[in-house]
């Protein structure tokens, strides 16, 4: 039993007439016989008479209508109470730091996702932004693809190349990209853990058989290109934040054949589906 039900069955025995009620509650007249059929198989109890002049109420079908149309006019109050507690609570978005930074501020600006507001938080790794999903903290999240779940609606957005960041001058400076396993050579500097480039990281060399030489871990902020600036060692990040640091006293360069995919992960297909649009519209 639902509402769609119980308010073709209030219109008809209003209106007396199936094709009255149905044009009344604007929708087919197969559409509203479907809802009361489905409504007498529920009740198991006939509700209408059906008859060459009309329709008219039998027995439990009065009864019915009687105690049915206070618990109508409670079950609409409650739909329209929420559907405006729902407008005015905002999505919860996830994202990795480097999207929020980069990605998303121009995107997201002023939107509202099925007319409401949107909030955004940031967390440090894809899983964790997964576990907020399935645990119903956030409504959407942006994630690095490997972390996508088949419970939750995704799709892919974009690819980008991985970049390594060094001092200017590096022996780096008069190549045009450089390959994984030429890193290992080099004195790196990482986020801590957890991270998902980090991770990515250590994987990819550990697939080649190789090791990265990692001589410190700092905490998440802008703080490590200072580390970088100061001749300490290299630092690997996503395109997206290379692009972005050019007023800082570094160079980086393309890591051939390693980078990342992201992804937009919602609970819906509904919330997905039209935040992806506002992200594909602005490119």
């Amino acid at each position: 039993m639902n509402l769609e039900w119980l308010q073709s069955f209030a219109e008809a025995a209003k209106q007396k007439s199936f094709s009255k009620a149905a044009k009344e509650n604007n929708i087919s007249q197969p559409a509203l016989s479907k809802h009361i059929r489905n409504l007498e198989d529920d009740l198991e109890v006939v509700l209408f008479h059906r008859t060459s002049a009309g329709i008219e109420l039998t027995k439990a079908g009065e009864r019915f209508h009687i105690r049915i149309l206070p618990v109508i006019a409670e079950l609409t109050e409650i739909r329209q109470e929420l559907r405006q507690f729902c407008r005015t609570t905002p999505i919860a978005i996830g994202s990795l730091p480097s999207l929020a930074t980069y990605y998303l501020p121009s995107r997201i600006k002023g939107v509202r996702l099925l007319d409401r507001p949107m909030t955004l938080m940031l967390q440090n790794t894809s899983k964790e932004l997964v576990q907020s999903l399935q645990e119903g903290r956030l409504d959407a999240a942006f994630v690095d693809t490997s972390y996508r779940n088949e419970s939750l609606w995704n799709c892919e957005l974009f690819m980008e190349s991985y970049y390594v960041v060094f001092p200017l001058d590096h022996r780096f400076q008069l190549k045009k990209s450089v390959d994984l396993a030429e890193l290992c050579e080099e004195q790196l500097i990482v986020h801590q853990a957890p991270c998902d480039s980090r991770n990515h990281i250590i994987s990819q060399m550990e697939l080649l058989g190789l090791k990265p030489n990692i001589i410190s871990e700092v905490a998440f902020g802008d703080f490590i290109y200072g580390y970088v600036m100061g001749g300490m060692g290299i630092t690997i990040v996503p395109e997206l934040v290379a692009k972005n640091i050019s007023h800082l006293k570094l160079s980086s360069l393309p890591i051939v054949n390693f980078k990342r995919s992201v992804s937009l992960a919602a609970k819906s297909s509904k919330i997905g589906s039209q935040l992806y649009e506002f992200m594909t519209a602005v490119d």
